[in-house]
Order: structure tokens, then sequence, then C-alpha cells
């Protein structure tokens, strides 16, 4: 399967998976700092929010994939989540969950381009993500993750980021101010 299908699938899955546990889920128009989805436990005065990287893999022929992030996407206000797809099979494929917090997308390895990366097999992905699998427990986990973000440290990173592309050519529009 087209990898830029998979990603869709993964994060079309993972809005419908949050939305049914009572979060929201934005779509950013763009993608700053590996911000594939917004998430936030409500929204009110001082709305919190995460950043999420939704990922889609799977084995394909040789029974192996990887996932890379970049460093700097890594903050208190950065999730991954890992949409895992075992079998090739159009009507079989077995689809799972799993979810990564900052502190162990920290534990991965680092590659020499500054990025953390994951390898992971059909014979050994069970044991590895056995504890990443995303149920209730680490749903409470993300909002609470969300409730304690720091909200102008995240969206000035993405001001940042967004200024800084717009100096160099990109000819997308900042839409939003941030302020002290």
């Amino acid at each position: 399967m087209d990898t830029s299908t998979l990603e869709n699938i993964a994060e079309d899955y993972i809005s419908h998976r949050l939305q049914r546990c009572g979060m929201l889920v934005a779509k950013p128009k763009n993608d700053r700092l590996g911000t594939d989805l917004m998430v936030f436990d409500e929204i009110n005065d001082g709305v919190k929010f995460c950043r999420v990287q939704a990922k889609g893999r799977s084995f394909a022929s040789s029974g192996k994939t990887n996932i890379k992030i970049p460093i700097d996407y890594v903050t208190n206000g950065f999730v991954l989540f890992l949409y895992l797809e075992v079998s090739e099979k159009e009507f079989d494929s077995e689809a799972k969950l799993y979810i990564f917090f900052p502190q162990e997308i920290n534990q991965w390895k680092s590659t020499p381009g500054d990025e953390y990366q994951l390898n992971l097999s059909l014979s050994n992905y069970e044991g590895k993500l056995r504890r990443h699998h995303c149920d209730s427990q680490k749903i409470e986990q993300l909002k609470k993750v969300i409730r304690s973000a720091e909200v102008l440290g995240e969206f000035r990173r993405m001001a940042v980021i967004t200024a800084n592309q717009l100096e160099e050519g990109d000819t997308q529009t900042a839409h939003f101010t941030v302020k002290e």
C-alpha cells in the first residue's frame, strides 16, 4: 500500500478513536513540527492542547519497518500515535494502535540525522510495543499531558517555525500571533 494512503488512514483512524473518547481533534492546514493533528481535552479560556504526529506503518514484504521523528519535534506537548497494519490482506488486515509520549520517544536510538528511530519487525513488534498499546489508561495519560501543556511555549514554537518559513519564501500565511 502507498505510504501516503496509509498515513491518511492512520490520521482518520486516530482522529476517530480520540473523538470517541470525548476529545476534540483539529487538523491544521499545514504541518509544523510534525503536527498532523491537534488534540484538546476541552475548549475554554487558556485552552491547552497537544501536538499529535500520526504514523501509519505496515510490515510490507520485508517484514520490517521503522519510525523516525526529528529530535526537535519532541517536546512535552508532543505525542506520537502509531497505526500499525500487521497484514497486507485487504479485508483481513489487523490494525493496532499505539501511543508514545515524549519521555518514551527520547529513549529511542538517535541517528546521525538528528532523529529518533524505532525499528520494528514482524518477529519483535509485539514485545517492543506491548506497553504502548492505546487503551483507556493511555487516553487518561494523554489528557494529563494536555492539562499540563505549556500552551504559550507550544504556540511560540509553531509561530517561530511559521515565521521562519515565511521569511524563506513559503507562500502560506500565518494567521495567529503570540502574546506574552
